[in-house]
């Protein structure tokens, strides 16, 4: 009988302690651009909510225009991206139920220090595009479908100016993320169009620098928008409508303002 006794103890011990291993916390999924990730911003930032520890928060990071579809698939809870036109057609076609502009920094253009094509001082960035193309100097692009991706094809466009011709050539489409895309341009001694905060945390500067910048023209506007969960059916609305809300606080906008890079601000609120 004693034995029996214990045998039915280390059952319910074992199960008490299955339960305690397989009970998950509410799970949050943010599909975002990958500059803000790259950033350091949420590393910094979402350990101070204060349900982090009540909550599983997963974190995807791929260019905007993926993130958008995996947003659509119902893979994510809140997106993250800083592309207006893809932003309105996705609210437009019920895909969000609210959007809220989060943040904002701004992009630059970066390359070697000895500016061959001599875009230093340039009074416009359409003035640095067009120098640029005219003497065929390497150019990386990250073409990846990225906010940052359209937001040069924006410049480009402007000016009448089709790169893409000479794809393969001085202009080098790489398909990749934003610290990728870096090391291409500075390995080849190349021009970039980078967003600021990718490019003050990034390591491998090498003899490159920041030759054009204009916070005011090319400015960088992220906004954050909770997916219409009627829609997906399969995500708990709850703690996701939570962490929205208080990323929309006034207390999470003074831990945004108040984060630094090489003792920069990085990112602003509207």
């Amino acid at each position: 009988m004693g034995q029996k006794l214990m045998n039915k103890f280390i059952i319910a011990v074992f199960i008490f302690f299955l339960s305690i291993n397989f009970s998950y916390p509410d799970s949050i999924t943010i599909q975002s651009t990958t500059s803000t990730r790259d950033s350091g911003l949420y590393k910094y930032l979402l350990p101070k909510y204060p349900k982090f520890d009540s909550v599983q928060i997963k974190l995807i990071a791929v260019g905007t225009g993926q993130a958008i579809v995996n947003a659509k698939n119902c893979d994510g809870n809140i997106l993250i991206v800083h592309d207006k036109e893809r932003e309105d057609e996705f609210m437009a076609n019920g895909f969000g139920s609210s959007r809220y502009n989060i943040m904002y920094n701004d992009f630059v253009i970066v390359g070697p220090k000895k500016d061959a094509a001599e875009i230093k001082g340039a009074e416009s960035v359409l003035e640095v595009f067009t120098k640029i193309y005219t003497k065929k100097h390497i150019f990386v692009s990250r073409s990846d479908s990225s906010g940052t991706h359209s937001a040069e094809m924006n410049i480009w466009d402007n000016i009448g100016l089709d790169p893409t011709a000479s794809s393969g050539k001085w202009y080098l489409e790489s398909g990749q993320g934003m610290g990728p895309s870096l090391n291409i341009a500075i390995s080849l001694n190349g021009y970039i169009f980078s967003d600021r905060s990718t490019w003050l945390r990034f390591n491998n500067k090498g003899d490159h620098i920041i030759l054009y910048s204009n916070p005011v023209e090319l400015r960088n506007s992220y906004s954050m928008i909770l997916v219409n969960h009627d829609k997906c059916k399969n995500l708990n609305l709850k703690p996701a409508r939570d962490l929205y809300d208080w990323l929309k606080s006034d207390e999470a906008a003074s831990l945004i303002e108040g984060y630094k890079v090489s003792d920069q601000q990085v990112f602003y609120i509207p």
